[in-house]
């Protein structure tokens, strides 16, 4: 089985928080899927959406945000594959962003990159790729993410 990270998703793997229950359970989820022989795979995006949200969070309160590390260790460790995002993938998402829009269905604003879409193509061609596999994405975003690929709330995919 394939998975596939939404940023949600990959923040909450990176969240520092013991506090937060949701996030340690989500931890738990992830390194369970890998020990099951999960292929978890994220976005370069995603990553982007993650760091940038952690450095920000660094600089305005000026003290060290261990996600940073956390996040750079999911990389060195080979937990995680980062997927960058190909020329094909941002062609397929125009593809599905116009037909979306045509449709009444767009997820962003115009003017917007929308992550969500591109984040979609990606799964399409992961999809497409290995077709004997099981690909989802992993997200708190249903709603977006639904329209083009099958995505499922973290607690639901079960390996």
């Amino acid at each position: 089985m394939i998975i596939l990270l939404d940023s949600n998703i990959l923040g909450l793997v990176c969240n520092d928080n013991d506090s937060f229950d949701e996030a340690k359970q989500c931890q738990d989820w992830f390194y369970a899927s890998f020990a099951r022989g999960a292929r978890l795979i994220t976005s370069d995006l995603c990553n982007y959406e993650v760091l940038r949200g952690l450095i920000s969070s660094e600089i305005g309160s000026g003290k060290v945000v261990p996600g940073i590390k956390a996040l750079a260790s999911l990389k060195a460790d080979g937990f995680l594959e980062f997927l960058p995002v190909s020329t094909a993938a941002f062609d397929l998402a125009a593809n599905l962003w116009a037909r979306a829009s045509n449709d009444g269905r767009t997820t962003k604003d115009d003017k917007n990159i929308d992550v969500d879409i591109i984040i979609s193509a990606q799964y399409q061609i992961l999809k497409a790729e290995f077709p004997g596999q099981q690909v989802t994405v992993s997200t708190t975003n249903l709603k977006h993410l639904s329209l083009f690929c099958d995505a499922a709330y973290w607690r639901d995919i079960r390996l």
